[in-house]
């Protein structure tokens, strides 16, 4: 995972399934509503290289290139269904001669959650975006393989990474919602357990009374969901993905494996572990 530099620009992160935050240059892109023509874009620019924790991507022009896995095929139908049903998402190009994804590149500003927070504006805009994701999707399906484990009970095809450092806001509203390689079977809840994690954010504290606040908004945006359904979620959200890591690797997962060189599932073990007891503090705010 990335974060961009204070400055406002344009920007991309990597991909990541922590809510955990290193640092990176700030990038500058063009609008690309308008992509078309061949892979390349119609760009010849230098490419610039987008580093990040579980593998990385290359920025040429107004394209983003990234390596494939055995879910592409299956987050490729999902973009492009995606793509004239819900605004903010990469469209897929095609792939460049040397068999990289070519996705179009997303403009916007990266919120800097390392150490500050996203604000009340865009974690509405963010959860808004969410649930008319999770309407849209609701008429998709594919067999996958997908990347992230299926979750028990899953009702609709979910981005399973939806944090601040995949996502690029113009002020605060939503302008691109990106890395989908974790994309797969899930629920609404387990989407909004992770939302949770990443945006209060609770891998860290901010204060029992503020955290529980923050987690009333996000569910006041989605709807229908008790702030206490997905306090209980967190823990189980996070506990899947901490088992996924070292079996993923195992099972010859390149980006996971880099995951556990830096550190996890560790490093989330001993935030979900500090937030256990705070997490009792605020379900007790909110019940």
């Amino acid at each position: 995972m990335i974060r961009p530099e204070q400055d406002t620009g344009h920007a991309l992160a990597e991909e990541t399934a922590l809510g955990f935050i290193a640092a990176a240059p700030r990038r500058l892109a063009p609008d690309t509503a308008d992509v078309g023509g061949d892979a390349n874009g119609g760009e010849e620019e230098q490419p610039a290289w987008l580093a990040g924790n579980v593998g990385g991507a290359w920025r040429i022009g107004s394209t983003v290139r990234r390596t494939t896995g055995p879910w592409t095929a299956a987050v490729h139908a999902l973009l492009g269904f995606l793509a004239t049903r819900l605004e903010h998402t990469p469209r897929v190009l095609g792939f460049d001669e040397q068999g990289r994804e070519v996705l179009t590149f997303l403009p916007g500003r990266i919120a800097d959650t390392g150490t500050g927070l996203l604000t009340p504006g865009q974690i509405d805009a963010l959860v808004s975006w969410t649930r008319r994701f999770h309407e849209v999707v609701a008429g998709f399906g594919h067999p996958g393989p997908w990347r992230y484990p299926r979750v028990p009970q899953a009702s609709l095809i979910g981005h399973n990474d939806i944090a601040p450092y995949n996502v690029c806001f113009d002020g605060d509203d939503v302008a691109g919602v990106f890395d989908w390689d974790l994309a797969g079977p899930t629920t609404p809840l387990m989407e909004l357990a992770f939302i949770a994690w990443n945006c209060v954010p609770l891998w860290r504290d901010i204060g029992d009374e503020a955290a529980a606040e923050r987690i009333r908004r996000i569910c006041s945006a989605y709807g229908g969901v008790h702030p206490t359904q997905v306090v209980d979620a967190v823990p189980r959200r996070i506990q899947m993905m901490q088992g996924w890591i070292p079996r993923g690797a195992a099972a010859g997962d390149a980006g996971l494996r880099r995951l556990m060189s830096h550190g996890e599932p560790e490093r989330s073990q001993a935030a979900l572990k500090e937030l256990v007891p705070r997490l009792r503090r605020i379900r007790s705010i909110l019940d």
